[in-house]
Order: structure tokens, then C-alpha cells, then sequence
């Protein structure tokens, strides 16, 4: 539009320059005519540019200025809104914590019911086995006769429930410690965790209070926001950094153990077994 202004108003002072020209080129002859033309036409041609150059540098700084407002206003509305708006990240920050919570409520519910799930299912292996022991007991007492057979049965029979109730106290034993150990594992990194959450709950907040100090002191609005991010990304990186730091927890040591020990009870039953039998073999002369 400026384009079609400026060229209708150039046409016009053309017209305008062209018809003097020829009245002058009329009333004096001793001017050339076509030299007359050619230096008004440069001259012309000269303050047009000259003209036109002005005009597109008044565009562009009109351009800057409105610009500069533009983004001046937004840096004052941040000071103005800052509040709001880190109310709003808190939250966030609230609400991501709930749910890392309740993951880990839900993974030591999930470990809990495991645990019943598994005595519950190693007390009626118990029972049957006690059952079974039982009815082997019987069968043996159709064997033995005479007194000292019988005698060496009810020793038998001791020696036996004697062995059990080692072994299962050392698998009580073993399960129990790894429970413990574990459970020491899992609140050691819970705790870890919470101080990292802490820490970088306490630097947010100290870097926000800082942000709102410098706009109530008149800071620039474009440096407070600067820092603020700057400083939001180091404790958000510190943050990252710290929880995976605090190392996983690596159960098969524990794991380890406890198989270990079950081995153990396992070796010492067989060892107990084997010498009750040999003995009552021995007196019921089998």
C-alpha cells in the first residue's frame, strides 16, 4: 500500500516537473530541452530513493518499537504473575510426589501379600508333611514287636520330629533375616529418596522467594526470569542426579544367603535322618 502511495505521488510531481520543464524549454531557447529534462530527472530520481529509503527505515523502527513493547510486557507481566505461576509448578510438583508415593505404597503392599501368600503356603506344606510322617509312623509300629523295638521306634520318632523342628526353625531363621534385611534395605532407600525430594523441594523454593525478592526490588523482569530458570534447571538436574545416585536395591546377596542357610538346614536334616534310620533299622533287624 505505502508502494502504491509513493508511486501515484511520484507520478504527479513527474507530471508536475515535466510541464514546467516544457514551459521553460518554450519561453527561453537558449536552454537545451532535453538537458533540461534529464537533470530533473535525476534530481527527481535522487530524492525519491532518498525519500523511499526514509520511509522503509520509519517502517522497520515502527516494526522494533512495537516489538520491543511486546516483549516488555510480557517480561512485566512474568514479575506480576510469578506467583500464580510457581503456585501452579508446586503443584505439579506436589502432585508427582503423591503418585511416586503411592507406587511404593502399592509395591510393599504387593511384597506383603507375596510374604502371607508364601507362609501360608509353606504352613500347609508343614501340615502334610507332619501327615505324612504320621502314617510312616504307623506303618513302623506294625513292625515292631517286642519291647526293644518298640522302644527304639519311639526314639526313632523323637530323632525325626527332633530334626524337622531344627530344620524348620533354621528355615524360619533364614526367611526371617532376609525379610529384615531387606525390609532395612527398602526404608534406607526410601529415606535416601525423601532427602533428595526434600532438598530439591527447599532449593525451589529458596530459588522462587528469590525471583519474587528481585521483583519486588525492581530487578529487570528479563534478568529475574533469566536467573529463576537458571536456577530452576541446576536443582531439577541436581534433583535427577541424586536420585539415581542412591543405588538400586540389589537383592540376590540376600537371596544368596538365605538359600545358603536353607542348604545348610537341608545337609543337617539329611545327616540327622540318616542316623535315626540306621539306628531303628538296626534294632528292628531290617
Amino acid at each position: 500500500m505505502i508502494l502504491v502511495n509513493l508511486t501515484m505521488k511520484t507520478n504527479s510531481k513527474f507530471v508536475s516537473i515535466l510541464a514546467v520543464l516544457l514551459i521553460i524549454g518554450l519561453s527561453i531557447p537558449g536552454i537545451s530541452f532535453a538537458r533540461s529534462i534529464r537533470d530533473w530527472f535525476n534530481i527527481w530520481q535522487k530524492n525519491t530513493r532518498h525519500e523511499q529509503k526514509q520511509n522503509y527505515e520509519q517502517e522497520q523502527e515502527q516494526i522494533a518499537t512495537s516489538s520491543y513493547n511486546q516483549i516488555r510486557n510480557r517480561q512485566l507481566q512474568f514479575c506480576n504473575l510469578i506467583g500464580k505461576w510457581m503456585d501452579k509448578v508446586g503443584q505439579n510438583i506436589i502432585d508427582r510426589q503423591l503418585k511416586i508415593q503411592e507406587r511404593q505404597t502399592e509395591r510393599l503392599d504387593k511384597l506383603n501379600e507375596r510374604r502371607e501368600n508364601r507362609d501360608a503356603k509353606l504352613e500347609q506344606f508343614r501340615l502334610n508333611w507332619e501327615e505324612k510322617w504320621e502314617e510312616h509312623f504307623g506303618k513302623l509300629e506294625e513292625k515292631a514287636s517286642t519291647s526293644a523295638q518298640i522302644e527304639a521306634l519311639v526314639e526313632f520318632k523323637e530323632a525325626v520330629k527332633a530334626a524337622i523342628a531344627s530344620r524348620q526353625a533354621a528355615v524360619d531363621a533364614a526367611i526371617s533375616k532376609y525379610r529384615t534385611d531387606l525390609d532395612k534395605m527398602i526404608a534406607d532407600r526410601k529415606t535416601a529418596i525423601e532427602k533428595a525430594k526434600n532438598d530439591y523441594k527447599t532449593a525451589y523454593q529458596t530459588a522462587v522467594q528469590k525471583a519474587k525478592t528481585d521483583c519486588a526490588n525492581g530487578v529487570d523482569p528479563a534478568q529475574v526470569r533469566e536467573t529463576l530458570q537458571a536456577d530452576l534447571k541446576a536443582t531439577r538436574e541436581k534433583y535427577q542426579s541424586d536420585v539415581k545416585a542412591i543405588e538400586k536395591i540389589d537383592v540376590k546377596p540376600l537371596v544368596e544367603a538365605r538359600q545358603q542357610a536353607f542348604k545348610e538346614a537341608l545337609e543337617y536334616f539329611q545327616k540327622a535322618m540318616q542316623e535315626a534310620r540306621d539306628k531303628l533299622k538296626t534294632a528292628l533287624g531290617i
